[in-house]
């Protein structure tokens, strides 16, 4: 049973929304066209959760229980999904799920497609249960997803995008065959670059300029400049705003301030100029944004 509709978002929530500009870069890449990442994010104890898409999502959408249960419908076919449990829910089918009143689910999700995308039918559509005893894989999966969330969380650069849609590959295969997925080790990046984006993430309340970036990072600008844009494909401002819009969906997503209260959180003071660059890079408003269907 569900009590009402959740609007806002749940306390720790991670989301990532690809703009559709990305998307459409993602879409004529040879390298990533056939199975890509749109919406990838993490719900904790997601009480009052509730969707509802009587056409059905473009993309198919994997949802993976860690804690609590919900239920997931499809066409006439109900399934309650509880920990350990996932379902991937085909695109273009009339859907709804929500978590359970008493026991709210916790979920990792993902919506995705591809021309392999659409090869996976005989696991659409079926709450498929994971051994439940295989503790190191299910961190190594749950960390996986975490890398992804990360790595799309420091921007869309190309290589970023390259390796959250290779690396999904990785976390798909672990949900399909279960029996030969193995634990890793975890390598973090530790180059200049990479801690710039750390940075920059930590910071995006702020309005830094590309001197004190390049300060930060202890190399001259033009320098810093050079070496930023060969890594990523961006320049420092350009993707230090990237990180701003992204934290600004985060905050449309998940609570209700007004939208200059969340131009000021990521470091504009004049809310007109803030909507011009959020639509700019997301190709609408915050506004609507904010009333779009949710993942």
């Amino acid at each position: 049973m569900i009590a009402k509709n959740k609007k806002d978002g749940f306390l720790g929530e991670q989301s990532i929304v690809l703009p559709s500009s990305v998307s459409q870069q993602i879409k004529s890449d040879p390298l990533m066209q056939d199975l890509y990442i749109t919406d990838i994010g993490f719900y904790p104890h997601a009480r009052f959760h509730f969707r509802k898409r009587i056409r059905g999502s473009a993309e198919h959408i994997l949802i993976y229980v860690t804690n609590g249960s919900g239920e997931v419908n499809i066409g006439k076919e109900t399934y309650v999904l509880q920990r350990n449990d996932y379902i991937i829910i085909p695109k273009n089918s009339s859907h709804h799920y929500h978590a359970d009143e008493k026991d709210a689910w916790t979920i990792y999700w993902v919506h995705f497609n591809g021309a392999k995308a659409d090869l996976l039918k005989n696991y659409f559509g079926k709450r498929i249960t994971l051994p439940a005893h295989h503790t190191v894989q299910e961190d190594y999966r749950i960390n996986l997803f975490k890398d992804l969330i990360h790595t799309l969380s420091m921007g869309y650069v190309k290589s970023h995008l390259e390796y959250a849609n290779l690396g999904f590959h990785q976390l798909l295969a672990s949900f399909l065959y279960p029996g030969q997925f193995m634990h890793y080790q975890q390598v973090q990046d530790t180059d200049i670059i990479s801690k710039s984006i750390s940075f920059m993430r930590g910071h995006v309340g702020e309005a830094l300029s590309l001197q004190q970036l390049a300060r930060q990072s202890g190399l001259s600008v033009a320098h810093y400049s050079k070496l930023f844009t060969q890594k990523t494909g961006f320049s420092p401002i350009d993707h230090f705003i990237q990180l701003k819009i992204q934290y600004a969906c985060q905050l449309l997503d998940i609570s209700q301030l007004y939208v200059k209260e969340i131009a000021h959180r990521v470091g504009y003071q004049d809310p007109y100029y803030f909507s011009r660059i959020f639509k700019k890079v997301m190709q609408m408003s915050p506004q609507e944004y904010r009333k779009r269907d949710k993942p």
